[in-house]
């Protein structure tokens, strides 16, 4: 008997299913596509429950016939290419035939669609076609698709919260609607209007609805090209930046995709003048010629191939770089105040005063202040606190601090022979252990903020984040609702306060929103890694003897002084026998 068969067409419909069909969003984004593919002017989005229960599109594209609207459901049935020498031209969204009879094996799936005068409904159960008829309706085309994945547990198992599945359509609506402006979208959540645009072309007008009108002021427009490439759209100045890179977007010929090439390209040019770890906000159309470009690389079409990428990194290094000129004759870096010795001086008189108190227990000040101040009893009591709390650990091992070399290594010896000290590095674990023991605490000593600090997001974004709350709060960071897309802090731990907390506190809202499976533990050891880097002295710092030896001393005090946060080395030990053999002293 033959081991080798051919599978049912339900079988390969819901192989083909699990690559085009991960989500909801998978499903929302294949058929909105073919609603814009059909010339589209409107398209109404309605879903019910994060789509897990229901999702209808509506459109006023060019409809179907009945002939075609049964034709649809055959696997790789497709009005956008004819052969395959129009694979090497492709100027639509969808191609392949794969999304429809795909979704329609795993769900109740409805086609209402109407060229003409007359309508047609077909509809299809999990596969099984179920029944055609004519039906009245507008010319345009309606897909009701209901109880998604009910006959593949497996994959309805993974099937995130509601705010987070309809966060993940609500995204994809919005780079839908920058990719096409002219299109008015509409999205219903629950039968409550979530995201309207209007349609009228302008991309400024659709940063302004997902950004905010004050993000949108801080946007300008860039157009450039060559023979090849037209670049267009909008990037913000460099008041406006985010914590991550995920607010670049790349739309390839009116097609949203994730090119990391052209995202790392734009961020690169950017890095002249923002800090460290912040990002730019970018909406970037690339107009190319079909020929130039492969978009038959990834099963949902997300990311495309260019024949000639460093041509196009050429044209984008050049254009954003000109464009940020013309706005900001300096770049932000240059104007950045470097590390002086004043500001590193008073850091580490800040260490010399929590790790090194043997040099502070004088008994003279307390025994002054005793003397001078009967009546004042509460105030060798408040001093004496903080020396009870504190339990200076041992040190493991006494390092001498001797010199510093190019502002980064310290250099350091004792009777084992000689050290060699990353300054960055060594306080990266001083501060690591001292932020653990902050969060291990419990009470976080909050304190109250004289101003509070708002955070925009979109709103996608934000109902991520609302769901999530908890999780940010367990690190001190409590987020309170204050706009339809904003939240506002209004107290922060104490020790918090040291560092830039607006920046931190976007670094861990963008840590939830990108990692969305992210658990308690794993986001306390991120903030404590962010935090330790933040708060660390620079490399080419140049420090005092005093200041050297102090990370010395506090760096022998840790529980693994010998390696960082991230688990490099922070030392390097020369013994005197390996000096000597280094200098050919002895064999």
């Amino acid at each position: 008997m033959a081991k080798i068969r051919q599978l049912s067409e339900d079988t390969a419909n819901k192989i083909a299913a699990g690559e085009v069909v991960e989500r909801p969003a998978s499903v929302i984004k294949e058929l909105v596509e073919n609603s814009i593919d059909a010339c589209a002017h409107k398209i109404d989005v309605e879903v019910v429950e994060g789509g897990a229960t229901l999702m209808r599109i509506i459109d006023d594209g060019v409809g179907m016939s009945e002939e075609d609207a049964q034709m649809c459901f055959s696997r790789h049935a497709t009005s956008k290419i004819v052969d395959d020498h129009d694979l090497f031209n492709i100027t639509t969204l969808g191609f392949r035939g794969e999304a429809i009879p795909s979704i329609a094996s795993i769900s109740k799936f409805t086609l209402e669609t109407c060229e003409k005068d007359v309508g047609t409904r077909v509809t299809y159960e999990f596969g099984k076609k179920k029944s055609v008829e004519r039906c009245a309706m507008n010319k345009g085309t309606c897909i009701t698709v209901e109880r998604i994945f009910q006959n593949v547990p497996a994959r309805l198992k993974y099937l995130k919260s509601v705010n987070a599945e309809f966060a993940a359509i609500y995204t994809y609506i919005e780079r839908l609607s920058l990719a096409h402006p002219e299109i008015a979208f509409t999205l219903t959540h629950n039968n409550k209007l979530i995201y309207s645009t209007n349609g009228s072309g302008s991309l400024l007008e659709v940063i302004a609805e997902i950004y905010g009108v004050s993000t949108a002021k801080n946007m300008m427009e860039v157009d450039f090209g060559n023979e090849e490439f037209h670049i267009s759209g909008y990037i913000s100045k460099i008041e406006e930046s985010r914590a991550s890179k995920n607010h670049i977007i790349t739309l390839v010929n009116d097609r949203y995709v994730r090119n990391m090439k052209t995202i790392n390209t734009i961020n690169d040019v950017y890095r002249n003048y923002l800090p460290e770890k912040r990002f730019p906000i970018a909406i970037v159309h690339i107009d190319v010629d079909p020929y130039l470009v492969d978009v038959n690389v990834h099963p949902a079409k997300l990311e495309v191939r260019f024949s000639k990428e460093m041509a196009l990194k050429e044209v984008i290094t050049e254009g954003i770089e000109q464009a940020l000129k013309t706005v900001h004759e300096t770049p932000v870096q240059e104007v950045e105040e470097k590390p002086t010795f004043k500001v590193q001086h008073e850091q580490m008189l800040f260490k010399l005063e929590e790790d090194v108190p043997s040099l502070i227990k004088m008994p003279t000040p307390t025994y002054h202040v005793e003397e001078k101040h009967e009546e004042e009893k509460e105030v060798p009591i408040k001093e004496e606190k903080p020396i009870v709390k504190k339990e200076v650990k041992p040190l493991k091992e006494k390092i001498y601090a001797k010199g510093q070399v190019r502002g980064t290594y310290l250099i350091g010896e004792n009777e084992k022979g000689m050290y060699l000290i990353d300054q960055k590095a060594a306080q990266e674990r001083i501060n690591y252990e001292k932020y653990q023991e902050h969060f291990a605490s419990s009470s976080l000593d909050i304190q109250p903020l004289t101003v509070p600090l708002i955070f925009e997001f979109t709103e996608s974004e934000f109902m991520i984040l609302e769901e999530n709350k908890d999780k940010l709060e367990m690190i001190g960071i409590n987020l309170e609702s204050f706009s339809r897309n904003a939240f506002t802090v209004r107290s922060l731990p104490s020790w918090m306060t040291q560092i830039d907390e607006k920046h931190f506190i976007e670094d861990m809202c963008e840590k939830v929103l990108n990692d969305e499976d992210l658990d308690l533990l794993e986001l306390r050891d991120y903030a404590i890694i962010a935090l330790s880097s933040k708060f660390s002295v620079d490399r080419n710092t140049y420090l005092s003897t005093v200041e050297m030896q102090a990370i010395m001393d506090q760096l022998m005090r840790c529980d693994n002084p010998y390696v960082d946060a991230s688990g490099k080395p922070t030392l390097i030990f020369y013994s005197d026998h390996e000096l000597l053999k280094m200098f050919k002293r002895i064999r």
